[in-house]
């Protein structure tokens, strides 16, 4: 694996918090448009507790726009250069998942390949962090031998 993936393992990364980011201001707008229009149409304790759930709604969208936003600009200062250790930015193959070290996306495909997108802060993220090839790590009982990391 060079430097080409890594660099369309990010770009799909960068990719899919773009898509979240509209999903979110998306759900955001309509949010909105639904307070409005609850306020011209609405009376009453109906009112009160549909114009509450949807407040409730926005804060919930609120606080993942802004870790959306994190992550893309964690994304766009990320270093994906060769590693000798996993970190951020690093490609880590074991014997049974390859992983990637951004942020969390779960298992994606590029290039017909599967990889795991873990955040360095995740349960597995942690116990990858600093680890080299050879190491061996073990997660939820099942060891796993790390048979490299670029």
């Amino acid at each position: 694996m060079g430097a080409d993936t890594k660099r369309q393992l990010l770009d799909h990364c960068i990719e899919k918090v773009n898509e979240r980011l509209a999903e979110i201001n998306y759900a955001i707008q309509q949010a909105q448009d639904a307070i409005e229009n609850e306020t011209k149409s609405s009376a009453g304790d109906k009112y009160e507790t549909s114009r509450e759930m949807i407040q409730q709604d926005l804060n919930r969208y609120n606080t993942q726009l802004v870790q959306a936003k994190k992550d893309w600009m964690l994304l766009q200062k990320m270093d994906i250069g060769a590693k000798e250790a996993a970190e951020l930015g690093a490609v880590v193959e074991t014997d049974q998942v390859t992983y990637f070290m951004a942020i969390s996306l779960g298992q994606q495909q590029v290039n017909g390949q599967h990889f795991m997108v873990v955040s360095p802060s995740s349960p597995i993220g942690k116990l990858l962090l600093g680890s080299k090839t050879g190491e061996q790590i073990s997660f939820n009982d099942a060891k796993q031998l790390i048979i490299a990391v670029y």
